[in-house]
């Protein structure tokens, strides 16, 4: 700034933007450079970048140094101007501060006007879909260029002011329309309508081509086609009852598209349906193995149902049935076995055959019955064996009198067999034989004191003989002063004289 209050001469200078027609001109070819599309626009656009640079460098650099003491402006047409002696127009000190206000405002709307052009350029690839609109807003600055060289600094600033905001209403709605696209793709991909996700990414990609919702919606929709073929093929599945082929090809949808729309409640209905399927055919094969009496596997089929559907009542019913029939298939088993041994004359066997399906039922009334006629023949048997065995036992008349009680009650026994018989048989000779006394002679001392156990005493004698039933018999000598002499002998009718004497001193 001069140091006095001396005027000052601005001298005139270009317009600090670019002119209408080469700066529309040139954007417009640059747009469409981009597409593809070689004109002659774009050497108009170079052209016009190069003049709107060139006269922002004027306004901005040239004009600041060149407003020395004194510099020249065109004077406006409501204001008289003084001139100098040179005829030089003269610009009064507070005239000149409005002037570099106006530049300093002038290179702030600049500035904001070229970052919001460059972002509808880059982000937005505004050539491809708003080229009117960035023209109308470019003559709206080149209208405020003429009106800055007419010194309208003003009404210029307002024309700069409506371009930047000509140019961000732009940038808002491209962002809408970028929005809109999506938007609209989404709902197409929703709704399955391969042709219209298709157009509207497409509208998508024109803005942002490498977006990752554009790169993701033109995928999505790449694959559609097959999306749908596997869904028509699922429902198809589904309704032949198909439920496992219905499922999997819903799962290579999933691995194909995971976000198709309704996918997971398909899922859902198609898993629910597959265990419904699976749960019926489980069931039925339980029932048919229950028919078929495979007990096991009827009641594996139910379980498989019970712990999958707890509460299933069909399973739960068939699982009661299926235990019903084992049980009453087990007590039939047992009934015919102990049928089968009684036959065989295994009467301890068919015993056990009862007591077994007593345990299962004890209510039932041929295991009763059958117990108690198989249990008499069995302590029958045990008797008679015991006899047979130890033939000897009847020497007691306590033995004797039950052996022969047991004898009647075995030849009255109905359901004796052949070899029921033939151990009576043996039985009653034992019996017999033993009833028959044998003669049992013993020597002595005639000192020594003879006792028979189950007989009583005999006392001293040289030889004695006795008649008794064969069997088993101890005898005791006892002599004072010398030591007991005890024998054991089996009586049998031809047994030698038995030597009973004490000769051991005490």
């Amino acid at each position: 700034m001069p140091a006095s209050d001396d005027p000052v001469v601005i001298a005139p200078i270009d317009a600090p933007l670019s002119r209408a027609e080469s700066a529309t001109s040139g954007l417009l070819g640059r747009r469409r450079s981009r597409l593809g599309q070689a004109t002659a626009r774009i050497l108009w656009f170079g052209i016009g970048l190069a003049l709107l640079g060139g006269l922002a460098a004027v306004v901005f650099l040239v004009l600041p140094e060149r407003i020395e003491t004194p510099l020249a402006v065109l004077p406006t047409q409501q204001e008289a101007t003084p001139s100098n002696a040179n005829g030089e127009t003269v610009v009064p000190p507070f005239r000149l501060l409005e002037m570099q206000r106006a530049q300093r405002q002038a290179q702030d709307k600049l500035n904001e006007f070229m970052d919001l052009q460059l972002t509808l350029e880059q982000d937005l690839n505004v050539a491809d879909w708003g080229t009117a609109d960035l023209t109308a807003i470019i003559d709206i600055a080149n209208a405020g260029d003429a009106l800055f060289l007419e010194s309208e600094y003003e009404a210029a600033m307002a024309r700069y002011a409506a371009a930047v905001d000509g140019l961000s209403e732009l940038q808002s709605k491209g962002e809408d329309l970028f929005r809109a696209a999506l938007a609209d793709g989404a709902a197409a991909l929703n709704s399955r309508d391969h042709a219209a996700a298709v157009a509207a990414f497409e509208r998508a990609a024109v803005m942002r081509p490498q977006h990752p919702d554009v790169v993701a919606g033109n995928a999505r929709a790449a694959k559609m086609p097959q999306v749908a073929t596997l869904l028509r093929e699922s429902r198809r599945a589904n309704l032949r009852g198909d439920f496992d082929e219905a499922y999997r090809l819903l799962t290579r949808i999933r691995d194909l598209d995971p976000r198709t729309a309704g996918l997971s409640a398909l899922l859902a209905e198609t898993a629910d349906r597959r265990a419904e399927g699976k749960r019926k055919a489980k069931l039925s094969q339980g029932f048919a193995a229950l028919e078929d009496g495979d007990h096991d596997a009827a009641l594996s089929a139910f379980d498989a149902v019970l712990r999958d559907h707890p509460d299933d009542a069909g399973a739960q019913a068939g699982r009661q049935q299926t235990r019903q029939a084992q049980v009453l298939a087990t007590i039939e088993g047992l009934r015919r076995e102990a049928e089968a041994q009684r036959q065989d004359e295994d009467f301890a066997g068919a015993l056990a055959s009862y007591e077994q399906a007593l345990a299962i039922d004890p209510s039932l009334q041929f295991a009763r019955a059958g117990r108690d006629r198989v249990a008499t023949v069995v302590r029958l048997v045990e008797t008679m064996q015991r006899i047979v065995a130890d033939p000897a036992l009847l020497s007691s008349d306590d033995e004797f009198t039950a052996a022969e009680r047991t004898l009647r009650t075995a030849e009255q026994e109905a359901v004796a067999g052949s070899k029921f018989a033939a151990r009576l048989e043996r039985y009653r000779a034992v019996v017999q034989r033993s009833a028959t006394p044998v003669p049992l002679v013993l020597v002595s001392d005639n000192a020594t004191e003879v006792t028979i156990h189950k007989v009583g005493p005999i006392g001293a004698f040289d030889r004695k003989q006795i008649a008794l039933r064969p069997g088993r018999y101890v005898i005791v000598g006892s002599r004072d002063g010398c030591r007991d002499v005890r024998k054991e002998i089996v009586l049998a009718s031809d047994t030698a004289p038995i030597d009973i004497r004490c000769a051991e001193p005490i």
